[in-house]
């Protein structure tokens, strides 16, 4: 016969978004359970690659702007609890071209007048700097002299897989029960709550929340499941001669926007104690899979495409010596904005957030939060009803 246990609140997916709600529920006491198909930080999902950008100026909307401030607030508590390093504050530029292509649709178009605009209406220091005054400041830097930057010296970088570790970590030491490598198979509620089930167990809890990322297709109605397009991503990570010069001393983040929505390239800086090479990516949109289905593996072609094609002539000093690739998964809505509400079906039992729409990590803190805040007390002290359904068709 299969276990079967009750809880006050069960966390289905324990990456970035679950492992803050199982933080936030743990620290107020609550008997809570985390269920992962994976053993979480891992490299399967979207909360991976060692390092994710966090700014206040957020030019993707002002609804935005409170969360990633709260984030900032909880990631400086988490090191205070445990020791560990997790926020490096040192400064994020947006570079940018000073003429786009027509296209459809670019979600990087405009984006340093638009932070601008964000950084204005809440008050976060923001300059807008010309090529020269860039390579002044960074001659690594190879931007050109027909783009420009917005410089946020409140953004940075958060360390992926350790903020996940130490909320888990933190999450258990106040008494989270975390079941890694067993996949959710059903979850259905009823008037007592919530029952969830897996191969090994069966669980009950007053609540749960979803937090499967790239997965999120398996909980939701078949009608809203095409709001939800999963896209391959791959980070790079390349060779470069002292990579203490490229630490946090000496490189901040660079969101380097191209004329078209394809051209978009990001570089990171050099955690101290990380491996040696240089993390830098770009994203692509056009290509749809699935989790289950994704390639995983990184061809030496897409290595070589990546350097020349992005890579080269963007960063001094990085050689074309790849030493690490890693395969990450995006999860976009029709308008790049998250979905945080109540399963349709579940007569608000169950909440789920995701699509994150790349940009979610930064948040990710502040949301736990918030969603531990809306299925306990009834509402969240951020609001959050700006991310619910109803926008979407289905």
């Amino acid at each position: 016969m299969k276990n079967e246990k009750r809880y006050d609140l069960i966390v289905v997916g324990c990456g970035a978004m679950g492992a803050a709600a199982l933080y936030q529920a743990s620290k107020r006491g609550l008997n809570v359970l985390g269920i992962d198909r994976y053993d979480p930080p891992h490299e399967m999902g979207s909360s991976h690659a060692e390092t994710r950008f966090t700014r206040l100026a957020v030019g993707e909307g002002s609804q935005y702007a409170p969360l990633v401030a709260r984030a900032h607030e909880i990631w400086r508590e988490l090191e205070a609890i445990s020791g560990e390093e997790i926020f490096y504050q040192n400064g994020l530029y947006i570079i940018s071209p000073k003429e786009f292509e027509k296209e459809e649709y670019n979600h990087w178009e405009n984006f340093v007048e638009r932070s601008a605009d964000i950084a204005a209406g809440f008050k976060v220091p923001y300059e807008v700097l010309t090529s020269a005054e860039v390579r002044q400041r960074h001659p690594k830097i190879l931007i050109k002299d027909d783009e420009y930057a917005g410089f946020e010296p409140t953004g940075g970088h958060v360390m992926a897989e350790r903020a996940v570790a130490v909320q888990l970590r933190l999450a258990r030491e106040a008494g989270a029960t975390i079941i890694p490598n067993q996949p959710v198979t059903q979850i259905e509620s009823d008037e007592d709550g919530v029952t969830v089930t897996t191969a090994d167990g069966v669980y009950h809890a007053g609540r749960a929340i979803v937090s499967a990322g790239a997965w999120i297709h398996d909980f939701v109605p078949q009608s809203l499941a095409p709001n939800f397009k999963v896209t391959r991503q791959v980070v790079f990570w390349f060779q470069v001669e002292n990579p203490e010069e490229y630490g946090p001393d000496h490189l901040p983040g660079i969101l380097w926007v191209g004329k078209k929505l394809e051209e978009y390239f990001a570089c990171f800086m050099v955690p101290p104690g990380s491996r040696p090479g240089l993390k830098v990516l770009t994203e692509q949109y056009i290509d749809v899979s699935t989790p289950h289905e994704i390639a995983r593996e990184v061809t030496e072609e897409e290595i070589s495409f990546f350097f020349e094609h992005f890579g080269a002539g963007k960063i001094e000093g990085m050689q074309p010596n790849c030493l690490k690739a890693s395969v990450c998964l995006y999860t976009h809505t029709p308008d790049d904005d998250f979905v945080i509400d109540w399963h349709p079906e579940f007569n608000e039992k169950v909440l789920v957030v995701s699509a994150c729409s790349s940009h979610g990590f930064k948040h990710s803190a502040a949301i736990g939060e918030a969603m531990v805040q809306k299925v306990i007390d009834g509402k969240s002290e951020i609001p959050l009803n700006q991310f619910a359904w109803d926008r979407l068709a289905g």
